[in-house]
């Protein structure tokens, strides 16, 4: 190594940038320049940066000090020494020297990164963001930190932030699997799908074939728009009952307020038959803009507002200019409760209808029957298959299914009974109910259980119904029949009569068997 002596008018070896008779020289610092007449800093430098590289430490850290008994604000030999004690687990001493090279070289990129990153060990989750974003001032197009400061902000739970961050990542580096599986996991964790739905679908304008943002998209689109959507508007029977009953109660000078508007179909409905204004609720922001569209694209905008919120949020006097003079819903789930309809109604009759006003349905029945047959059998539960018995796997089945399937035989063996009956145009409040049921057995069979369907009076004259029957097949429908299993199947005898428990809290109802009178 070819060794020098310092002149006086040389940068001083100590690496503060002075010349040397204005620094060491003055304080006497005879050993700094002895040894800096038989050291070079940077060959010193790179020897200790390839045996860091080399994953040499003990080699590489004796040089780093060597540097800096030289040069002691050596910002490379600080940062990099900083970056061993963070590897041997020192994170005091890290933090410690990577702050001492970002006070010499505060445009230190690299030190900021390899700081936040010792911060973010040690939990300093604050301190940690500041340091990635002051090294994305420096460098914006670094994916690598931003994709860091993707994992703090999801640390500290601020998700739409740490979203953000991924997303920049992988528009600078497409290729990054560690970035997207932060991001995947970051957005299944995401409460509200169609926020997730957004970041997913960034990705895929990033790169379309990404096989698992395809996925996270389609579970995402299937939560916030569920997939009965379509068959339900291109059930014919349910679209035509809605639109009589419609068309018997709405005059020139109506006004109409709808909960859930979905595809924008009922409300459409209304304002074809002449209603002066009509005003509809969505929650899921995807929907309530799809609506919007949809309505604008058929020229009713003029007549139809759509509002992104719950009708619990809706007020009198601002998104709805004065009580409305017909309620419709279609919020009904195929148990009939589900959907909050109950309390959803119950607050609309008492705020945003007028005293007067009418509702559509005006008359909601749940309906039960005993049923059999070797088609629903197959589907609902296993008895005895390829000579085995297979009886014991029914005990981890759960006891009520919803019948999706349009094409399976249902035999009842009772008529249909009314469970539980819902006015309302005339009422006010659903309480909770229990009861009784004795349904009498018509035709003798292995009864399975119940299934279950809705009755609805759409305008309260029963001139106008609408009923799934499980008779009635039909090729596309959204409110399925359900069914709740006995514990075991049960053999009746016609003239029998089998006592069933009933009951339903507000928002789901429930069957159980209770006895069978002989």
């Amino acid at each position: 190594m070819t060794t020098h002596k310092v002149g006086r008018n040389d940068p001083c070896p100590c690496g503060s940038g002075k010349k040397y008779k204005h620094c060491c020289e003055q304080t006497g610092a005879a050993p700094r320049q002895a040894a800096a007449a038989n050291f070079s800093v940077p060959h010193s430098l790179q020897a200790a940066m390839a045996q860091h590289q080399a994953g040499n430490l003990p080699q590489a850290e004796a040089l780093y000090k060597q540097v800096l008994q030289v040069s002691p604000n050596q910002p490379d030999a600080l940062h990099l020494l900083g970056l061993i004690s963070k590897q041997k687990g020192d994170l005091a001493t890290a933090s410690q020297l990577m702050r001492k090279a970002l006070t010499v070289n505060p445009n230190y990129v690299e030190a900021y990164v390899n700081l936040g990153a010792t911060l973010q060990a040690q939990e300093k989750l604050d301190e940690a963001a500041e340091c990635y974003r002051k090294a994305l001032a420096l460098r914006p197009n670094y994916a690598e930190v931003h994709s860091n400061l993707g994992v703090v902000l999801k640390a500290q739970e601020n998700l739409h932030e740490s979203a953000q961050s991924f997303i920049r990542a992988l528009e600078l580096n497409p290729n990054s699997v560690e970035t997207f599986a932060n991001l995947d996991a970051l957005l299944k964790e995401m409460a509200a799908p169609d926020e997730a739905l957004i970041y997913y679908r960034k990705v895929l304008e990033i790169s379309p074939t990404n096989i698992a943002a395809q996925q996270g998209a389609y579970l995402s689109l299937s939560r916030t728009v569920p997939e009965w959507h379509v068959p339900m508007m291109n059930e014919q029977n349910r679209n035509q009952a809605y639109f009589d009953a419609l068309k018997s109660i709405i005059k020139p000078d109506s006004t109409v307020f709808e909960i859930g508007t979905g595809s924008g179909l009922l409300a459409m409905m209304a304002a074809k038959l002449g209603a002066k204004q009509v005003t509809t609720c969505e929650t899921v922001p995807l929907i309530a803009e799809t609506a919007s569209q949809i309505i604008a694209d058929n020229k009713f905008e003029k007549t139809i507002q759509v509002i992104n919120k719950k009708s619990t949020e809706i007020e009198v006097g601002k998104e709805l200019p004065a009580q409305a003079d017909i309620l419709v819903s279609e919020i009904f789930s195929s148990e009939l409760l589900g959907e909050h309809v109950l309390p959803s109604l119950e607050d609309a009759k008492r705020r945003l209808l007028k005293p007067k006003g009418k509702v559509i349905p005006a008359f909601g029945g749940i309906m039960v029957a005993l049923f059999t047959g070797d088609d629903i059998r197959r589907n609902l539960i296993v008895e005895d298959s390829f000579g085995f018995n297979l009886q014991g796997f029914n005990k981890i089945v759960s006891s009520k299914h919803m019948i999706a399937r349009n094409d399976l035989n249902i035999e009842l063996l009772s008529d249909g009974v009314a469970a539980f009956g819902f006015d309302f145009d005339g009422e006010d409040y659903f309480p909770a109910q229990s009861k009784s049921l004795r349904i009498p057995v018509k035709t003798a069979g292995r009864c399975y259980g119940l299934v279950q369907w809705m009755k609805l009076d759409m305008n309260g004259d029963a001139k106008v119904m609408f009923e799934n029957h499980p008779s009635q097949t039909s090729k596309v429908s959204n409110w399925q029949q359900c069914a709740y299993l006995f514990d075991a199947p049960i053999d009746v005898k016609a003239g029998q009569v089998v006592v069933v428990n009933a009951a339903h809290n507000r928002a789901v109802p429930w069957f159980w068997l209770d006895k069978v009178e002989k």
